[in-house]
């Protein structure tokens, strides 16, 4: 099984795109043999994050045996409350930040705070993005902050996205060290031998695979995994039973 943790569907911003509708989504999961991937709508990561929730769970519902739900926010955007009441209700779902696009500091907004402790208590997984996809022309954020955010919040699981290497993979590796609730997803482990090396420091279970499908190939994900030099074991902790133990 390959269960997919950072996906997204709709329309890209910065230069053309095919293929980011759910159908399209579809076809290439079953090309590439990934069996379900966490949705979130790019209206909701550029322009209206309460309407991308909507088509967000528009999809889902569409196809619910092959999409789950990854529902966003932005402290600033009117909804809240009925963002709040989204993560009390949906089973199976995941919250992931775009701080960067939404113009705030994790650390210093009080919604956030109130997010992260429901996060907690439902256990419901962040995923925060490092950036979007693994493009060096696109922002980054800085991840020099997430220590006190993570250490404030030991209920709540975190998962760093789009994490490539040197100085930005340095720092999400202090991070693995320093607390058991953090996780990395894989789509822009891209260094040689990255993933043997990573497994073999913190051991597979601190790892989940991600593609980035729409925005990056979905076939490189598994691909990755699947060629690493690290055992069957290891292989299907990554790819589907690190992230069904976080989902319950």
């Amino acid at each position: 099984m390959i269960l997919d943790v950072n996906g997204y569907f709709g329309s890209w911003p910065y230069w053309p795109m095919k293929g980011t509708d759910p159908n399209a989504i579809l076809e290439k999961m079953d090309r590439y043999g990934i069996d379900r991937v966490f949705l979130n709508s790019l209206r909701g990561v550029f322009t209206d994050p309460e309407e991308g929730n909507a088509e967000t769970l528009r999809a889902v519902e569409s196809c619910p045996d092959r999409f789950s739900p990854a529902l966003t926010f932005s402290p600033y955007h009117p909804g809240y409350e009925h963002f709040i009441s989204l993560l009390k209700e949906k089973q199976g779902c995941l919250l992931k930040l775009f701080p960067l696009n939404h113009s705030y500091q994790i650390h210093e907004e009080p919604r956030v705070e109130e997010v992260f402790n429901l996060c907690g208590e439902r256990k419901i997984p962040v995923l925060i993005p490092y950036r979007l996809m693994m493009s060096w022309r696109l922002p980054i954020m800085n991840f020099g902050s997430m220590g006190g955010v993570i250490e404030k919040f030991p209920q709540t699981h975190f998962i760093l996205g789009s994490i490539n290497y040197l100085f930005e993979l340095q720092t999400a590796r202090s991070l693995l060290r320093r607390f058991s609730n953090t996780s990395l997803e894989t789509s822009a482990m891209m260094a040689y031998r990255e993933v043997e090396k990573l497994v073999a420091e913190f051991g597979a279970e601190r790892f989940i695979h991600g593609s980035c499908i729409p925005l990056q190939n979905p076939a490189i994900g598994p691909l990755k995994i699947k060629d690493a030099n690290i055992s069957d074991e290891d292989k299907e902790k990554i790819l589907s039973g690190n992230l069904l133990k976080l989902m319950g």
